[in-house]
């Protein structure tokens, strides 16, 4: 007994170490993954904005440039002829007319300076361009025409003027003057009297006079020295080739056709347009001006629908008898059977 009891007081003693609960790790793996992947795709989303964003400012800053250029394009406007023509409608007759006086020449050295560039050179009334010294008569405009217009380079182009002017040159000479007869006084003792006269030789000539211009805002001014040069002919010899046409129709319609075709051109000449309404689609007409002579060459071709027809038409003026000789082509529709002008061209 007293056995058992000292087991179990030994039993008591011993003391059993609590057990402790182990801590358990929280997996953070699916958390750290997804912060992974949001950084990525905002990495990746701000990416695509800034290539985006890029883009746009790229396309903008070309459109911006575009804009520019046209700007620029625009701002560098081709001269405009009708104004330089309308500047050099003054300066023309200033520089061709001449005048052999010492105030017309001073004249006409300022008005000239006011047409040209402002440099030293040109503003300089010493210039050579202004001098006339030696000069034996008074050259005068007679007429000018624009001839062509070349352009040099920017903002300047060479206007050509055909010009016509007359030289007027002065000669004194000596005559004898008539004198009345006297009774008392011998033809033959009589000494002659004479005077000094002026006597005019005139001249005309055609020449290609050659204008520099410059503009700048629509405002002109000569820069450089006009020069003369021989007209160049323009007239040339050009070939053209004949036009082959389909073989001739002639067949039932062509008397009909050619009936047609008189009729037609008689009113054609001498009614108004309004009284061919029935036989054209779009009506004209000579309005009394001509009258039909003749249809000197007639050529019908036919077609799917309707024919064709080349026509030479001589007109003579009412008034004048003058003729007029036209080439026309027509298209030639049936129509509540008769014919019909779907269209009418000058050749």
């Amino acid at each position: 007994m007293k056995l058992f009891n000292r087991f179990k007081n030994r039993t008591k003693q011993i003391k059993v170490p609590k057990k402790r609960k182990s801590p358990m790790k929280k997996d953070h793996s699916k958390r750290t993954a997804l912060a992974v992947w949001s950084m990525l795709s905002t990495i990746v989303i701000f990416s695509i904005l800034t290539v985006m964003l890029s883009v746009n400012t790229r396309s903008g800053l070309n459109t911006t440039n575009a804009m520019l250029n046209q700007e620029n394009v625009e701002v560098e406007e081709i001269m405009s002829q009708p104004l330089a023509e309308q500047f050099l409608s003054g300066f023309v007759p200033t520089y061709i007319n001449v005048t052999n006086t010492n105030e017309a020449i001073e004249e006409r050295k300022q008005n000239l300076r006011e047409y040209m560039v402002q440099s030293e050179s040109f503003q300089n009334e010493r210039n050579e361009f202004y001098q006339l010294s030696g000069i034996q008569g008074d050259r005068v405009l007679k007429s000018y025409s624009l001839f062509d217009v070349q352009d040099e380079q920017e903002n300047e182009a060479l206007f050509q003027y055909k010009v016509t002017f007359t030289n007027r040159i002065h000669h004194e000479k000596e005559v004898e003057i008539e004198q009345e007869e006297k009774d008392d006084e011998d033809e033959e003792d009589r000494e002659p009297e004479t005077e000094i006269v002026t006597e005019t030789e005139e001249t005309d000539q055609t020449l290609l006079l050659s204008i520099p211009v410059q503009s700048q805002e629509n405002q002109f001014a000569v820069s450089g020295v006009p020069y003369f040069s021989e007209v160049p002919t323009v007239k040339g010899v050009i070939e053209q080739e004949e036009v082959e046409r389909a073989e001739a129709y002639t067949g039932e319609d062509t008397e009909p056709i050619h009936t047609f075709l008189n009729t037609f051109f008689t009113r054609y000449a001498s009614e108004p347009k309004e009284e061919l309404a029935y036989m054209m689609k779009e009506p004209m007409s000579l309005n009394g001006a001509f009258e039909l002579d003749e249809l000197t060459d007639t050529h019908i071709v036919e077609q799917e629908e309707g024919y064709q027809v080349f026509v030479t038409v001589l007109f003579r003026g009412v008034e004048t008898n003058i003729p007029h000789v036209v080439n026309m082509e027509l298209d030639l529709q049936r129509h509540e059977g008769n014919f019909f002008i779907e269209t009418l061209q000058y050749q």
